[in-house]
Parts: C-alpha cells; structure tokens; sequence
C-alpha cells in the first residue's frame, strides 16, 4: 500500500485521508473503514485515526501477533450497497459485506443465541453431540434417526465424537437416505485455543464435499435447520436470500451449514471454499457458488479479497522487498537463493501466483499470506478488512480454484464469537439416486 511512503514523512497532515482515497485501495466490500495501527506511525496520522475511529481491536491467533487494526466512524463506500457493485464483485469473486442484514431478526432468536453460547462446553464432554442429538428427539423424529453405528473420526487430532444419521425422506421404492452425519472438532490442536466448530454434511468426508447431489444437500439443510433454529437468520432472511438469488440468477440453497465458535486466539489461516471445475461447470454455475456468513454473536475480523487481488498484494509485497522493505520478513520466510528464486518467478507469472494461492494452506506462500502484523496490515491498509458484529454476514463468491474468495479470520475480542457459515447452491431438479 503506498501508505509505506507517505507515512514517512512527520508532520505532514491528511495521511489517513490520502490512504481511504488511495485509488488501489477496495473501498466497495460494504464494510466500514478501516486502518492498521502501528507505535511506530506517525504522531499526525495517530492522531487523525483516533479522532476517527470508533472501535479498535488487537488480534492474534494462535500465538501469533497481527497488530491492531482502527475501525472508523465513517460509512460504507454508499456505492456498496448498490445491486450494480454487488453485482460486479460476485462476478470478480470479491466479497461483499452487508451490514445489519439480520440485526432485527435476532430478537427473535435470544433464547436459542444464548443456548449456542453453551453448546461448546456440551460438545465437548464425552459422547455430547450424541446427546444433544437425543435431546432433539422430538425436533428430529420421524423424518430423521441417529444411526447406533460410531463411525472413524475423520481427524483423529481435532475430531471430537461424528454421528450419523438417516433420513426417512421419501426416495420411491421405500429407499432411505443413510450416510447423513455431524460431527464436533476443534479448530486446531493448540491448548490456549478454543475454537469449535459442529458440521452438517452427508457422504465419505472430503471425497464428498463437493458432490453436486441436492437430494442430500437439501436433508442437510433441513437437519441442520432443526438443531440450529438461528440458521433462519440467513435461510429465511429475505435481505439475503433475495440478494443472493439475484447474484446466482436463480432460486438459492443454503446447505451445509457449519457452527463455528471462534475463541480468543483462534480463527483460520488464509483458504478458500472452492472445489476443482473445469470452464463448462463453472459457466453453467455447478456446484458450490459461494459461501454466506453470518455473525450471530460476538465479533469477528477478516480478511476478505478475491483470489486476483491477493495475487497482486502479494507482487506488491514483493515489489517492496526489491526495494529493501521488510528485511526481516524477507530474511525469515525466504531465506536462500533458491527460495528467494521461487517467490520471484511466482511473482512473475499471474496466473502460477494464482494457482500456488489455490493450494491447500496456499502452498508455498502460506508463510507470507499468514504473516502478521506486516502483511496482514498491508491487506488491512489496502482495504481488504471487515469487522462483523452481531447481524452482519459476508458472502464469498466462488467461481473454481483460482476466481473465489480467500479469507483469514480472527476472533475480535475477548469472548467467544458464535457465527453460522453456509455453502450456497442454485436449488434446481432433485438427482434421484438410481435404482
């Protein structure tokens, strides 16, 4: 972000003005402003963001420092909010946020936000999931059965207990539905970390993630929607759904669902929520369009830009090593020649920068992408920074491997955050299994 330069200089005033207008700076995600805060600013520019800001928030995850980020006592880019631009990023994979979107529907779900508040410390005492599951009983039966079976936990290292289950959902010729499951994990292996998460899915784990098939995607959905009632702040939010099916340009499915509890010192490193398409899959808008998020307690803080645009962030950071920027960053993560090498021919190349952000933890740039508090602030800086509250969502456009939207969370405050995520799907004619 060319902050770097100007920031340089004491003394001068209108710095924070100069980066909100910086023209490479994305003011369109919806979310308000906001700014990275270093000790080592200038006196001028500190001053001009604590005039400004209204929140602040210090992160770090897993023992890892990001720095403090100022969000701003100013409105969202109006043009944000208009179809046109929402319009135009889902199409670049860019997020976009929509602030407030279910604030006035949470009133109605109080008793159940608070009940999620425990829910953590029921999954995690032993065989908790198989009895919440019992407990939702009569929410569940007859149109779903726990299955007796205990099945092999996918990761045996943050799994915490997997439970299957059937569906009685009429198929023609009696058939049942029987590879539906939950499980409950952790969302690392750390101690001084918390966060969980409880997903709804069908299917052999990973190898099904991405399977196109909507009779299950729709049982999931319903399942899900039984023992997690809030998921109607998305699912029959007509400020979403209505959004999103103009988006998609046809009827939307909100399946999946996954729970998560991001605790202090939690969250996610940098990763996407694409599956492999080739060009006709993705013209005709098969499989997973996009993930929506909503933040139904607490707060969390993202980075949120598309794949293209975290390419180029990543040649800028490049760019600033050639200049004798962030020596230390350099000499830490690229220590050598030969990696010195790689990062420049990947540099290079858009199109093998883009492919190496695809891969699993980013493949070779997980290092850099994850990086805090320096890139993480030149993402901040360049505008790729949203803080949810309570009643905010994000939607994730997803157009194959390298058109989707990469994102890093964090936990923003000293509670947990409770959130619900969701994959979005263009709901069409139900594939029947053969017979």
């Amino acid at each position: 972000m060319s902050r770097k330069s100007t920031a340089s200089r004491p003394g001068r005033a209108g710095l924070l003005g100069e980066l909100l207008a910086d023209p490479s700076r994305d003011a369109g995600s919806g979310a308000r402003p906001i700014v990275s805060v270093r000790e080592q600013e200038d006196d001028v520019y500190l001053a001009e963001v604590e005039a400004r800001e209204i929140s602040r928030v210090a992160l770090s995850r897993r023992g890892s420092w990001h720095g403090e980020w100022a969000e701003l006592d100013l409105p969202p880019d109006p043009r944000a909010a208009t179809l046109a631009e929402r319009m135009q990023r889902w199409h670049a994979a860019r997020p976009i946020v929509l602030p407030g979107v279910a604030t006035e529907l949470l009133a109605g779900f109080q008793d159940r936000i608070a009940a999620a508040r425990a829910l953590p410390d029921r999954l995690e005492e032993t065989s908790g999931l198989r009895r919440l599951l019992a407990a939702s009983a009569a929410t569940l039966e007859p149109d779903f059965q726990v299955l007796p079976v205990r099945p092999k936990l996918f990761d045996a290292e943050r799994d915490l207990e997997r439970v299957s289950l059937a569906s009685a959902a009429p198929l023609g010729r009696g058939r049942k539905v029987d590879d539906l499951w939950v499980k409950s994990s952790w969302l690392s292996t750390r101690e001084d970390d918390a966060s969980m998460r409880l997903r709804f899915a069908f299917g052999v784990e990973r190898e099904d993630d991405a399977s196109g098939d909507l009779l299950r995607h729709r049982l999931v959905a319903d399942l899900a929607s039984r023992i997690l009632p809030e998921s109607a702040l998305v699912s029959a939010n007509p400020g979403i759904v209505q959004l999103v099916e103009r988006l998609i340009g046809e009827r939307a499915l909100f399946t999946q669902h996954i729970a998560y509890w991001n605790a202090p010192e939690g969250g996610a490193l940098f990763h996407h929520d694409a599956f492999a398409m080739d060009d006709e899959e993705a013209e005709r808008g098969a499989g997973q369009l996009g993930v929506c998020y909503m933040q139904v307690d607490g707060r969390t803080a993202w980075l949120a830009l598309s794949i293209a645009d975290l390419a180029v962030r990543v040649g800028e950071l490049v760019e600033a090593f050639g200049r004798g920027e962030l020596p230390w960053v350099q000499a830490q993560l690229f220590p050598d020649g030969p990696s010195r090498a790689r990062l420049a021919d990947l540099a290079e190349d858009d199109e093998l920068l883009r492919d190496e952000l695809a891969k699993p933890a980013c493949g070779a740039l997980c290092g850099l992408v994850n990086r805090g508090p320096e890139f993480t602030s030149w993402l901040v800086d360049a505008g790729h920074a949203a803080i949810l509250g309570p009643g905010d969502a994000i939607l994730l456009p997803n157009h194959g491997l390298t058109r989707t939207a990469m994102h890093s969370v964090f936990c923003a405050g000293d509670e947990t955050a409770y959130g619900l995520s969701f994959a979005i799907r263009a709901d069409r004619v139900v594939e029947r299994p053969a017979p």
